[in-house]
């Protein structure tokens, strides 16, 4: 498996939405999703362009995404939340993973969590389930506005998640390298503890 990259998710928050204020205090088009989704896949970090799915009870879609070339890009499955089946497996993600694409997010379950783990790709669902969707129900939609974890989230939006969560920028952030990061620390450090000594020693 790949070596997770230097950075997290709240380091790009950090550099996209000023100090020491959420996005929405600091007026960045930055969204962040409601917790509730699991990590699921081999790869704990993921980022690129979403690719959409809106379906419910059918992975026919699903199915046909993984035949493309992934170029990067991050699936992003709109099940409705609903908990009734799963829509994703352990050799449908391994497809994807083979076809280049880095992650999957999906607002419903998966299966085959166990095997799914070893799998080098990003998997993000609310749960498992063991059981498959159906075949006889409509596929959904492509490329549209999908809702996951409360967030609308647009055919082409850029996805970065880890641990922590995951993030949703309209436009490509840059990702600062290892020398960057500890920069911006050393900076806060400092921060911290000019304002430890301006009040005796506690910082506020």
């Amino acid at each position: 498996m790949s070596a997770p990259p230097a950075w997290r998710v709240a380091d790009l928050i950090d550099a996209n939405s000023g100090p020491f204020a959420s996005a929405v205090q600091q007026g960045s088009p930055l969204q962040v999703l409601e917790p509730g989704l699991r990590n699921y896949g081999g790869r704990r970090v993921f980022w690129g362009q979403a690719a959409t799915i809106k379906c419910i009870n059918s992975n026919n879609l699903l199915a046909m995404a993984a035949r493309e070339q992934g170029q990067g890009r991050v699936l992003v499955i709109d099940h409705g939340g609903s908990l009734s089946c799963a829509v994703l497996g352990d050799i449908l993600a391994t497809v994807f993973q083979r076809q280049g694409w880095e992650g999957i997010i999906v607002n419903g379950c998966i299966r085959d969590s166990e095997a799914l783990a070893s799998v080098d790709i990003g998997v993000k669902a609310l749960a498992s389930n063991p059981m498959k969707p159906g075949k006889g129900q409509p596929a959904g939609l492509r490329d549209v506005p999908v809702v996951v974890s409360g967030t609308i989230i647009q055919p082409g939006d850029w996805i970065y998640s880890d641990d922590d969560g995951i993030l949703v920028s309209p436009t490509q952030l840059a990702l600062p390298t290892a020398e960057e990061l500890e920069a911006t620390r050393q900076h806060y450090f400092e921060l911290i503890l000019g304002a430890a000594a301006e009040n005796g020693g506690a910082a506020e």
